[in-house]
């Protein structure tokens, strides 16, 4: 992860909480456990962890992963999209894959991050959960991951530059993002507190994943319209810039924030 880091994990009733509900009771967790738990689990990490989703708010590299966004769905609205491409440090040719695309993603964000010396833990999850999104939404219609033709790929990206596609990629880049932010310190309080021994099965913790991240994504909805409105209106009233993708980032992080919390206090 980035060389500057959340935080100790604190050794607080919550996390304590969180880690009972992790292995299950008496020991060791169980798949089914995990997996209808999912809702609490999240809740309650996500009650435990308000000083890193603080910081999450004003990340420079949070910021600008979703701001490089915007602008590669944009620009493949445009025929010479990979003439474009290099003005945001992505260099791919219509002999490139969607897999080289995110892999430039990748690199575009870390030279921004080296130039700011902004590189955190929270920057890398935003790079992990941008990359995924792009490939999840895209590879339907990029014919596939190692084929097709490049104005494949650019029709597929192009896609996610409409309202409707923007709102999609939004719901499900904040609902990867949060799963694995949830995922961050879920995996440092169990391995800080927790005896090997007693931890659950690799199939349980994989399963567990899988139902974090749908029910992470599925809670992101809330961000879904919010994301196609301010994509549009900003991109047709002022053009969309780092500093008001800030902005929004710091409000879609809190709507988030807000209907989870929503979820914790419904059980």
């Amino acid at each position: 992860m980035g060389h500057i880091k959340l935080g100790t994990i604190p050794k607080s009733k919550k996390w304590s909480v969180v880690v009972s509900e992790v292995m299950g009771e008496g020991g060791a967790g169980s798949s089914k456990l995990l997996t209808d738990d999912v809702e609490h689990i999240a809740s309650k990490t996500i009650e435990a962890a308000q000083g890193g989703l603080k910081q999450a708010i004003n990340d420079a590299g949070l910021q600008y992963t979703f701001y490089l966004l915007t602008q590669i769905v944009l620009l493949a609205r445009e025929k010479d999209w990979y003439e474009s491409l290099p003005r945001l440090g992505i260099r791919i040719s219509g002999h490139n894959t969607l897999f080289d695309l995110t892999a430039e993603m990748q690199a575009a964000i870390d030279d921004y991050l080296s130039s700011q010396n902004a590189q955190t833990d929270i920057s890398e999850i935003a790079q992990k959960a941008a990359g995924e999104a792009v490939f999840a939404l895209a590879i339907p219609k990029a014919f596939t991951l190692f084929g097709g033709s490049g104005e494949e790929l650019r029709l597929a990206i192009k896609s996610l530059s409409t309202k409707a596609g923007f709102a999609q990629l939004t719901q499900v880049f904040f609902g990867r993002f949060i799963a694995r932010f949830l995922n961050f310190y879920l995996s440092r309080i169990t391995a800080a507190e927790v005896d090997s021994t007693r931890l659950p099965q690799a199939s349980d913790i994989s399963e567990f994943n899988k139902t974090l991240e749908k029910h992470c994504e599925q809670s992101a909805r809330i961000v879904k319209d919010f994301g196609g409105e301010w994509y549009s209106k900003t991109e047709y009233l002022e053009g969309i810039n780092l500093d008001n993708t800030a902005r929004f980032v710091a409000v879609a992080l809190k709507k988030l924030q807000a209907e989870l919390e929503q979820q914790r206090q419904r059980q």
